[in-house]
């Protein structure tokens, strides 16, 4: 055994819990702990073999704890996607900043072609991740709003971040364009990001709480 094994066996458990009304289980360790996969897929396999036998004649709690984990694998889905969701968002607002500051020195005798083409250049990067915003659009299975009433429109994030894009990228075209406009444009594309940015944001946490509460009251009652 390496010195790097026996580090890890000697770390001592953490007493890092959380606390729901009277249930009490252990969430994490709060130590930063290094959990191999492969260790914990033979546990894993071990506990699903000894639950197929203990739960074999025991039809109605073997599929309370199938509906159990099917919904803590719907929540693990969706953090992973809000997860990625919110790192696209924070990538376009990162690249949005120095067009948004290229755009904020420009004086309106400045509205020109010429001008209108050095700022694209400096579009073309929140461009591009706006591209990969429209494309995990596309690809999200757990985190796509829901669907609106009858006779209303349903604006999601894509759609509205890419529409805002067209109008913007337009307007940069323009033979003689307003600096005015503009900026009235971007302040609506990054008021739009950061909206989302936010809600991105606050769902993580919810869902974080959700998942920490389901393997709490688990634990807890396996203590």
């Amino acid at each position: 055994m390496n010195e790097t094994s026996e580090a890890m066996d000697t770390v001592p458990d953490s007493d890092y819990e959380t606390h729901i009304g009277q249930v009490t289980g252990v969430v994490h360790s709060g130590q930063g702990d290094v959990f191999h996969i492969e260790k914990i897929e033979l546990a894993a396999t071990r506990t699903a073999d000894a639950l197929r036998q203990a739960l074999s004649g025991q039809a109605e709690t073997r599929e309370q704890l199938l509906d159990l984990l099917q919904r803590l694998a719907s929540l693990q889905a969706q953090l992973s996607e809000w997860k990625e969701l919110h790192h696209i968002l924070h990538e376009i607002l990162a690249a949005f900043a120095p067009f948004n500051a290229n755009l904020r020195v420009l004086g309106q005798a400045s509205a020109n072609p010429g001008n209108g083409r050095a700022l694209l250049q400096t579009w073309r990067p929140c461009q591009r991740h706006v591209d990969y915003l429209i494309d995990f659009e596309s690809r999200a299975e757990y985190i796509r709003p829901a669907s609106p009433a009858p006779g209303t429109a349903l604006v999601d994030w894509g759609s509205r971040i890419a529409l805002l894009r067209r109008e913007v990228e337009d307007r940069l075209r323009e033979a003689h364009w307003s600096l005015e406009g503009l900026l009235d444009l971007a302040d609506e594309f990054g008021y739009a990001c950061d909206c989302y940015l936010s809600l991105a944001d606050r769902e993580l946490r919810r869902i974080v709480e959700k998942v920490q509460r389901l393997y709490t009251h688990l634990l807890g009652g396996l203590q």
